[in-house]
């Protein structure tokens, strides 16, 4: 990620400090203590994953250093449980939410959010050549088609929706689901965007394709909290400055499509 900063470095927009000191309290206390905390699960490749000796990488991971690099500070990677992430930025303990997280109004009311810097969204993932075309969920809810999803994710949400004459399973994880799928149980798989991408990557030889459309629509982006202004601006120059270098191009690459990562740090897909 080194490599990037001189090029950002000619992009970011630094702006001044010559804005009420109630509104920059965040900011303040990232410059004076020299680190900015950054909270993600560890647990969501390839955004944020766990290396053997404890180390975090991926995409986020990469984004996170990037911006801690250009501000001068150091990056202070948190790690907790998805479902403890925006609380945490609500109470204090973080400055910000690097992980995966879903642009939802919901989310919105509680955190300031800045991005989307991913389009994401439910994808199929098939090796039926029938369904190579699909690109609408009414294309491969058919009668005596077999799909299955997660439990408990959006997906899973997603199909109960949407639909109607499919036959619905439900898997614990994303590697039982895989199987069901190589093993000829069910003839579509249906995931988010990244778990389908990481599926392809790790699973070249079993044939697998997906749909060239997202079955929906998920912007992912940064969270912050709302009270400081600067923060957001800082952040969104950064983030615009990744866009207009080709580096954020560069990063989806690597981590979605390249997957030569996976030699580095090889992963099994668990949940």
């Amino acid at each position: 990620m080194k490599k990037y900063n001189s090029l950002l470095l000619l992009f970011i927009l630094f702006i001044g400090l010559q804005i009420n000191s109630n509104a920059q309290d965040i900011v303040n206390r990232i410059l004076e203590t020299g680190e900015i905390r950054i909270g993600m699960t560890g647990d969501q490749a390839p955004f944020s994953m766990t290396a053997n000796d404890g180390n975090l990488f991926g995409l986020d991971v990469d984004m996170a250093k990037g911006l801690a690099d250009n501000i001068g500070v150091k990056a202070k990677l948190v790690k907790m449980n998805f479902k403890d992430l925006i609380p945490s930025l609500q109470s204090g303990e973080i400055d910000m939410i690097i992980s995966g997280l879903t642009m939802t109004i919901d989310r919105n009311k509680k955190v300031a959010f800045i991005g989307p810097y991913l389009i994401s969204g439910n994808t199929m993932l098939t090796k039926e050549e029938r369904f190579k075309s699909a690109q609408s969920i009414e294309d491969i809810d058919k009668e005596g088609v077999k799909i299955v999803v997660m439990q408990g994710t959006t997906s899973e949400e997603y199909a109960k929706a949407n639909i109607t004459k499919a036959i619905l399973f439900k898997s614990a994880t994303t590697k039982l689901a895989l199987q069901m799928l190589i093993d000829g149980k069910v003839d579509v798989m249906i995931g988010a965007y990244p778990t389908i991408a990481l599926a392809l990557l790790d699973h070249k030889s079993e044939g697998f394709f997906t749909s060239a459309d997202f079955l929906d629509y998920e912007p992912i982006g940064i969270a912050v909290a709302p009270s400081d202004p600067l923060l957001i601006n800082l952040v969104s120059n950064y983030l615009n400055a990744l866009e207009r270098t080709g580096i954020l191009g560069i990063l989806k690459s690597k981590w979605f499509e390249e997957g030569s990562w996976l030699l580095e740090a090889p992963i099994l897909i668990e949940n």
